[in-house]
């Protein structure tokens, strides 16, 4: 009898959505260039999507999928027609560890989904989970006002937010399993083969960003020399271990800035800087822009995604 044991690493499969939406849009809308740190993906029911990826123009029509890892510049380029854009988006962390699902699979940026049942059943789910998603949304902010003056210190959990929670992530890992299957043909069999030892060493970063970290000290968590761990990382993920640390650093800020109610030196400390000004110069180095600059993109912006 199958016993599940702690060899099995699809344990790494992390999946939230942060917002999942149907658009419908005049043609003139755009969505200035930026990035975000999570995966988009867009289906095109009907009209023109322009979009720029890393420099690349890609004009997506009906059936059309687009998708865009984590971290990746793109723009939503406006057309000069009267023309609608009706279309549905998809934002979240789709990773494997550390390693979102579109590049881990080397999925390609546009792809034209053949007319069938399948992709049929698929849209059908999309508004389905976009309908509960709504709904479960409704209720969080129904719940939370009804704490009134206790709401600025404490949260209660009411019993009705994790019984539909859990409907809901049933909807985004039936989701997630329709997309993937779709796109079957195109993923290979074995994409990566991972190293337990990184992978314990991803999960020791991402617990303590808020600590000074060394790379000593991550050799050592998993009893392994700085030269065999800098390999490890370089053959499983393509970069060094301190730059995982600096960009996951930078990633979590960039997911905090999502929140308005956090101050920067708020961020600031939770990431592991000394001071706002800090966060700033690195924040700037990584994203060529300041943290302010990068949160009120995203704001006037993250709507029309």
């Amino acid at each position: 009898m199958f016993v599940l044991g702690e060899s099995f690493h699809i344990d790494y499969l992390y999946i939230r959505v942060h917002w999942i939406r149907n658009m419908n849009k005049q043609a003139s809308f755009y969505v200035s260039r930026m990035r975000v740190p999570y995966t988009l993906i867009w289906l095109v029911l009907d009209g023109e999507l322009l979009v720029e990826i890393n420099g690349e123009q890609y004009i997506a029509t009906r059936g059309d999928l687009i998708m865009c890892p984590p971290n990746t510049q793109f723009e939503l380029i406006p057309q000069g027609s009267e023309d609608r854009i009706h279309y549905l988006s998809f934002c979240a962390d789709l990773k494997i560890s550390n390693m979102d699902l579109v590049s881990l699979y080397g999925l390609p940026t546009l792809v034209s989904v053949n007319p069938s049942d399948k992709l049929e059943k698929w849209i059908y789910e999309w508004k389905m989970l976009i309908e509960e998603f709504d709904h479960f949304g409704e209720l969080v902010g129904e719940k939370a006002s009804q704490q009134g003056d206790e709401g600025m210190n404490t949260y209660l959990l009411h019993t009705d937010i994790p019984i539909h929670y859990c409907g809901l992530q049933g909807l985004i890992y039936r989701w997630v399993q329709q997309w993937l299957t779709t796109l079957r043909h195109m993923l290979p069999d074995e994409p990566l083969r991972f190293d337990h030892r990184v992978m314990k060493v991803c999960d020791y970063v991402r617990e303590r960003l808020e600590q000074p970290l060394h790379l000593q000290e991550l050799a050592d968590h998993v009893h392994i020399s700085v030269s065999q761990l800098s390999h490890l990382f370089l053959e499983t993920l393509g970069t060094a271990p301190m730059e995982f640390v600096r960009r996951s650093r930078i990633d979590y800020a960039k997911q905090m800035l999502l929140n308005n109610t956090l101050s920067l030196r708020e961020i600031a400390e939770r990431i592991g800087y000394e001071d706002q000004s800090q966060l700033s110069r690195a924040f700037r180095r990584a994203e060529g822009i300041s943290p302010s600059q990068y949160r009120k993109n995203l704001a006037l912006s993250r709507m029309n995604i």
